[in-house]
């Protein structure tokens, strides 16, 4: 097996016991396992976006926003931002939370009662 072959087999081995971690709720765990892809991997999105799922799961809500940040950095995509604004409104700001969501998706008018009825 060379290098190439033996990084993939434990990045794949990772993330497996990484998802099993998660199926059994613990985050810790799953997160813990899971940096050891990020160790090896600091340009994939989805290794990104995951560990800031599991930090938001485990509750660790700025190392979170961390992750999401740099998942936002490699690809501008929703999904991070999204990620970004449910640790803001876990944390109690939801004011930087609509701030974000507004920079982002641009201002929406409330819909009236008549309107929607």
């Amino acid at each position: 097996m060379n290098a190439t072959e033996k990084q993939r087999y434990l990045r794949e081995k990772h993330w497996a016991q990484s998802r099993r971690a998660e199926s059994r709720g613990d985050y810790r765990k799953a997160l813990e396992i899971h940096k050891l892809i990020l160790a090896d991997d600091r340009e994939s999105y989805a290794v990104f976006l995951r560990a800031g799922w599991l930090a938001y799961r485990l509750g660790a809500y700025e190392e979170a926003i961390g992750f999401y940040e740099q998942a936002r950095r490699i690809s501008n995509d929703d999904w991070p931002v999204q990620g970004i604004m449910n640790c803001l409104v876990a944390l109690g700001d939801t004011a930087a939370a609509a701030k974000l969501s507004e920079s982002i998706y641009g201002v929406r008018k409330p819909v009236s009662r008549s309107a929607a009825a």
